[in-house]
């Protein structure tokens, strides 16, 4: 189990140097992505990266409203939490955002890998055993309650990703409004 925050993360540039993105954790068979979860944060507008044969899920970690769209399609996030999945190969226009902006992204080859992304309020989550998962809180504090009954307490910008583990666990919300977004990956 890697605990992270998201700040501490070594960041890399868009090659359209509108944005940045932090690699949580990815894997590769044969030179190949099969799946990546990173953040990106958007700091202007521009062509949102194609990704040939690869699913894609955001999730908005922090920011306010924000447009991807193309002449046939047009996506909007409208706050933390909010998530959206389209394929990678889709050409996406991302609009300026009008406020500093976060988004969880989660890729996975199509055909060698799938991804379950949840986005928990103010209920428990139950996490299942198995696999490789990353949780991240967006908002507020969760706890992470484990198979022997320890808790990991993780704030806002923090997560955790683990794989392998052998009995299910729970998220628990620790304040009114928080918001953790959950992945599992295969």
């Amino acid at each position: 189990m890697r605990r992270f925050s998201v700040d501490q993360l070594p960041r890399e540039p868009w090659r359209n140097g509108a944005g940045w993105t932090r690699e949580v954790c990815s894997r590769e068979v044969d030179g190949q992505l099969r799946w990546r979860v990173s953040v990106a944060d958007i700091t202007g507008a521009g062509p949102f990266s194609r990704f040939e044969g690869v699913d894609r899920t955001a999730v908005m970690v922090r920011g306010d409203r924000l447009c991807l769209s193309s002449a046939a399609v047009r996506l909007a996030f409208d706050g933390p939490g909010s998530l959206l999945q389209f394929p990678g190969e889709w050409a996406l226009e991302c609009d300026a955002p009008a406020v500093p902006t976060r988004l969880l992204n989660i890729m996975v080859r199509r055909g060698s890998a799938q991804a379950r992304v949840l986005v928990a309020g103010d209920g428990a989550l139950g996490l299942p055993a198995g696999g490789e998962q990353v949780a991240l809180v967006l908002r507020g504090r969760f706890e992470l309650r484990l198979p022997d009954d320890t808790g990991l307490v993780l704030a806002e910008g923090e997560g955790v990703h683990w794989s392998g583990q052998e009995a299910p666990c729970r998220a628990l919300p620790l304040a009114d409004g928080a918001i953790l977004a959950w992945c599992a990956l295969r």
